[in-house]
């Protein structure tokens, strides 16, 4: 007898369930592949953009196959009187729910890889479930079977100038003066703290304080501290408590009002205390001589030539490195520029959608949520996404264009060079390579990680083909620049993973409640 349902679900099958990767052609979901080819037809009949239309004929053998394969599952599944669980006959299953019933669900069932073949045929690239209409009203056995399928699919890029571009490349010259920063880092690193008599404190000094404070005359215990020790200057402790104790001597006490921040609990955010400082120790920092023999101490080096030419070497070699990221960075926006293609609106919210999941993993990795971020921010998830999207289609259009430049230009990802990278993956995650690899082929992302490497060859020939010019503007401003269209305020960001600072602001400084 029909089921309820079945004549209309197969009428017009609208917004059919299927996910491309796991209705591939040659994959049955387990793991294991046919060997041989589905048997369709396909022919494109309209295109309009990003949405095409295609008519798919499926063959009588195909569909006897997808009916065979519903038969033994249902003889697996349905338990009838008198038989044990799996052992009931076909024909009795076949008598007992009906041959059009069970093609009806051995069509639904393969309908999803049909398509998949379909659109593998025509070199399409499914960004959405289709709409799926069958020919005739309910399929037939003896006749093939006949579907008409709409859906939006990945543009096609018009690839423009990706040869021989312009591009700006800072200078990557190093100056005295960044090789002296560079020493000064070295020498306060292994700089000493030495006791200070005969004067009172100054700004870069080290002090040992007692701190306490009082609101309404009763002691604030997360304002107590003994033995405290920091820099002046340093930011460890309230700006207003830095600028009272310089001037001040050992064994001196100062009290004097301090208005907390609003960023504090509730029964302390805003309130204004009577802070003390008792100071007990100054201590100034002494760096060490710049001379041949502390070079000798503290590295491998013999003098103190040596050494700054190391440091300039070392700033050479980042500064290059960087200048050759910017620049890679500008040549392929310059491609990406000259090329032209329509983005459907579903693969931009997808990569929006994504940016936003990735924040909320990222957050979340920290001890913060997503929610935290959205009341700091004062915008709903939605408006995340919104906001995210332009990011979005800039990152799939050139996503997109790199891929259609390494088709160009015949590039390819060797499996010694796939194996290299899941090596390079398995050591940062210290797992087993081939392990690893297991994974990454059984889950399909084996496939993802092969179309990025592709991608970053095509950056990189993009990169090798391209010409390098003086910038236009300031290194600073260029990088401000290639920086613009970010979507996630680093300060908001900040804010809602780490929670817990702004509670940690009730010490009068971040570690001395932990310190005392």
């Amino acid at each position: 007898m029909w089921r309820n349902g079945r004549r209309a679900c197969l009428r017009s099958m609208c917004l059919l369930t299927w996910r491309f990767e796991s209705s591939h052609p040659h994959s049955n979901g387990s793991g294991s592949r046919r060997e041989e080819r589905i048997d369709v037809k396909t022919t494109l009949s309209e295109r309009d953009g990003n949405t095409v239309k295609l008519a798919v004929e499926v063959s009588t053998e195909e569909l006897q196959e997808a009916f065979d394969k519903k038969l033994r599952q249902l003889s697996r599944e349905v338990r009838l009187p008198g038989f044990r669980p799996g052992k009931a006959p076909a024909a009795m299953i076949r008598q007992r729910l009906g041959d059009e019933a069970i093609l009806v669900d051995a069509v639904e069932d393969s309908m999803g890889a049909w398509f998949a073949q379909a659109a593998i045929e025509l070199g399409l690239d499914p960004v959405d479930r289709p709409e799926i209409e069958l020919d005739d009203e309910l399929p037939e056995m003896n006749k093939p079977l006949g579907f008409k399928a709409t859906v939006t699919v990945m543009p096609e890029v018009v690839l423009g100038e990706y040869k021989g571009l312009e591009a700006p490349k800072e200078p990557t010259g190093v100056e005295d003066v960044e090789v002296d920063a560079q020493m000064d880092h070295l020498r306060n690193e292994f700089a000493e703290l030495s006791p200070v008599s005969g004067r009172a404190v100054q700004q870069g000094d080290f002090v040992t304080a007692d701190l306490r404070a009082t609101l309404d005359g009763e002691p604030v215990e997360n304002l107590e501290a003994g033995d405290f020790v920091f820099e002046v200057g340093g930011g460890r402790v309230f700006p207003e408590v830095e600028e009272q104790v310089i001037g001040m001597n050992a064994e001196e006490e100062k009290t004097f009002p301090l208005a907390l921040p609003e960023e504090l609990p509730d029964d302390l955010a805003g309130k204004t205390v009577d802070f003390t400082v008792i100071v007990k120790e100054i201590k100034e920092k002494v760096l060490p001589p710049l001379t041949d023999k502390w070079v000798s101490e503290i590295s491998e080096f013999a003098t103190l030539l040596e050494l700054r030419q190391e440091i300039r070497k070392k700033i050479a070699s980042g500064k290059e490195h960087a200048s050759d990221q910017r620049f890679r960075a500008l040549a392929v926006k310059a491609a990406a520029d000259n090329s032209e293609l329509d983005l459907p609106d579903v693969v931009v919210r997808e990569q929006a959608e994504e940016m936003v999941a990735d924040l909320q993993r990222s957050l979340e990795s920290r001890g913060g949520s997503l929610e935290v971020y959205s009341e700091v921010t004062g915008q709903t998830v939605e408006q995340l996404i919104e906001e995210m999207k332009p990011t979005a289609a800039n990152n799939v259009k050139t996503g997109l264009v790199l891929s259609a430049v390494a088709k160009a230009e015949g590039l390819e990802a060797t499996d010694e060079e796939i194996e290299a990278v899941v090596a390079q993956m398995a050591a940062a995650g210290k797992v087993d390579p081939k392990v690893l690899g297991k994974r990454l082929r059984q889950s399909g992302r084996i496939e993802s990680l092969k179309e990025q490497m592709l991608r970053d060859k095509a950056a990189d020939f993009i990169a090798a083909n391209a010409v390098a010019v003086e910038p236009e503007v300031e290194p600073a401003e260029a990088e401000a620049a290639e920086s613009a269209p970010q979507s996630v305020p680093a300060e908001a960001e900040a804010a809602a993973a780490a929670p817990a600072e702004a509670e940690a602001a009730e010490s009068a400084g971040d570690t001395a409640a932990e310190d005392s």
